[in-house]
């Protein structure tokens, strides 16, 4: 599969009205793995381009790439901007194109406070949790800086951002027409007023404590050591609470990891997908064959000594589960050489 040709543009639509435009490159032969990859506050899917342009080819590997609500070709919805929606609008993703394979996620900024919202409130348990997760200028909260326990200083940008965002939800049309004046880009972007709401969902996200359910998925935490929107300290947080993660600071790089390294970004997501594909080789059919046969031969053991010696027919499956268990014995091993 060649990353760099353009992807099936599909839709997802979403009970509030919300039209989810999902982007999917499917492989040459049946996928093994699937690689979802979010993107961040007033960005859109193309943020994640440079990253797959440095992926290897792989015939094997589904990609998808997604604008959420209100960025890029996604529309807004009726549902009030929390990150519980964009953590429900996820599983949703993974429900409907990754129902086949194991999904590695990959998730900027706001993207990965929906995929640890997702994990906080529960997603493990409609049956599409995440194989592997790459965070990157992740956070489990506090970024409100108006808030108390933050310096003076602090207060005062917080608080101006907070009265920013009210007049940019007060007044759209001019707000949209002073920020595309001072600071033009050539990259999708939402409306002023549909980047205040979700600029106030990201004030008010916090998980801080309820991230249990990621125990037994790997993950890979990265930050830029410059990064002034989610600073490093946030990632030493999600460290401290997720305590098998990789963590990974990149000197020189701040808060558009994805653009300012996306080989480095392409590679840990290549270790991700190689991993997925080993834990998957190892299959859970060796591993029962092993316990069943283990389990017979001590139910016909303890059967041995209450009667005092076996029927015939027993010590024929007595001598069938020896067999069964040392082959699964010799398969198991194979695998793990």
């Amino acid at each position: 599969m060649d990353l760099n040709e353009p992807a099936e543009l599909l839709h997802l639509k979403r009970p509030d009205g919300a039209r989810l435009a999902v982007y999917r490159r499917e492989p040459s032969a049946p996928p093994e793995v699937t690689v979802v990859l979010a993107h961040g506050w007033s960005a859109s899917a193309a943020v994640w381009n440079d990253v797959l342009r440095h992926l290897p080819a792989d015939d094997r590997m589904r990609v998808l790439t997604f604008d959420q609500r209100g960025h890029g070709a996604s529309s807004p919805g009726h549902a009030p901007a929390d990150m519980r929606v964009l953590a429900e609008d996820l599983q949703a993703v993974l429900s409907a194109f990754t129902p086949d394979t194991p999904a590695i996620v990959a998730a900027h900024s706001m993207g990965a406070m929906a995929a640890l919202t997702s994990a906080a409130t529960g997603g493990q348990t409609t049956g599409v949790q995440p194989a592997s997760l790459l965070l990157v200028s992740a956070s489990s909260g506090q970024l409100n800086l108006s808030l108390a326990g933050h310096s003076p200083l602090a207060r005062v940008v917080g608080s101006a951002r907070t009265a920013i965002a009210e007049v940019c939800t007060r007044a759209p049309r001019s707000t949209r027409f002073l920020r595309d004046l001072l600071v033009p880009s050539t990259a999708p972007r939402p409306t002023t007023d549909v980047a205040a709401a979700w600029f106030r969902a990201i004030m008010e996200f916090d998980v801080a404590g309820r991230l249990a359910p990621l125990r037994d998925v790997p993950v890979h935490l990265v930050t830029g050591a410059q990064d002034r929107v989610v600073p490093p300290v946030h990632t030493c947080r999600l460290a401290a609470e997720i305590a098998h993660a990789r963590v990974h600071v990149l000197e020189g790089a701040a808060h558009r990891v994805p653009s300012e390294e996306p080989a480095l970004l392409a590679l840990l997501l290549s270790d991700l997908v190689q991993s997925s594909r080993r834990q998957r080789a190892v299959s859970p059919r060796a591993a029962d064959t092993i316990l069943r046969a283990a389990a017979q031969m001590l139910l016909t053991k303890r059967g041995a000594l209450a009667v005092g010696r076996l029927p015939r027919n027993e010590h024929r499956l007595a001598r069938r589960s020896a067999t069964a268990t040392r082959s699964g014995q010799e398969e198991m091993i194979g695998m793990r050489q």
